[in-house]
């Protein structure tokens, strides 16, 4: 069998080469900085703003970019299960006639950039990076079939009633250019903010080609009195469906006396 054989002078010339061959340049690298990494619900909690900080670096070898910088986000709230019924009519009464469940769907959901979303990235862009709710639901975005179609319907319902509910938002000035390297991001959270964690994905864009994604992360969790409640209803069902059960019999005894006519 016969092969090449590389001789300690060739060996000792590649070695050379490669040590005097320049370092690859690094790409732009993305530091992040929440205002907070914690929101407090209470009774009096109507809603919170949380702004984040980014400042992008490069790398003292990295060429010169002719174009400027574009920055999307989005901030993917805690998952759960979504129930999407739709009624029939049945004579002169409406009945659930099909029902759809969405299983490990964001419950909160928002898209941030620096300018409208069109004029940053693609639709291959925008699905790669996750740019919106429906890409994390099952079924067709185009639909073919009989079966797509109902699909698409029910897709199209979850996500109106997502946006009337607050829990699904874009909004196209939320993150500002302070400097060509450093920006801020508002993160907006409506009153019906689900509690848990919220991630944040950054991106750094230019000429609509990513190059840098970072995440960052904070939670909203309910404190004081309603952090009790909560937890009873959740841990001890029993004995918190009893307290009701006896505190509205206290409750309507109370009213009896003090409302009752002799």
């Amino acid at each position: 069998m016969s092969g090449r054989w590389i001789t300690p002078g060739l060996a000792g010339l590649i070695a050379g080469l490669m040590l005097l061959a320049p370092a690859p340049a690094r790409a732009e690298e993305l530091v992040l900085a929440l205002s907070t990494r914690e929101v407090a619900i209470t009774s009096t909690y109507t809603g919170a703003d949380i702004t984040v900080f980014g400042l992008i670096e490069r790398d003292a070898n990295t060429l010169t970019r002719t174009g400027t910088y574009d920055i999307v986000a989005n901030v993917q709230g805690p998952s759960g299960d979504i129930v999407i019924q739709r009624k029939g009519k049945f004579g002169p009464i409406w009945l659930t006639d099909n029902r759809r469940r969405y299983a490990k769907v964001p419950l909160y959901f928002s898209v941030l950039s620096s300018r409208p979303l069109v004029d940053i990235v693609d639709d291959t862009i925008r699905q790669r990076l996750k740019l919106g709710l429906e890409f994390f639901l099952p079924g067709a975005s185009s639909p073919e079939t009989e079966k797509d179609v109902d699909d698409f319907g029910f897709r199209n319902a979850l996500l109106r009633l997502r946006r009337e509910e607050g829990g699904l938002a874009q909004n196209e000035k939320a993150i500002i250019m302070i400097r060509p390297n450093l920006f801020t991001a508002r993160i907006s959270l409506p009153a019906k903010a689900p509690t848990g964690l919220y991630l944040v994905n950054i991106s750094v864009l230019s000429d609509g080609v990513p190059l840098k994604t970072v995440q960052a992360g904070f939670v909203v969790r309910k404190v004081g009195f309603d952090a009790f409640v909560a937890n009873a209803a959740r841990f001890n069902a029993w004995a918190y469906a009893l307290f009701t059960v006896l505190m509205a019999i206290a409750l309507g005894w109370i009213a009896n006396v003090v409302f009752r006519k002799d």
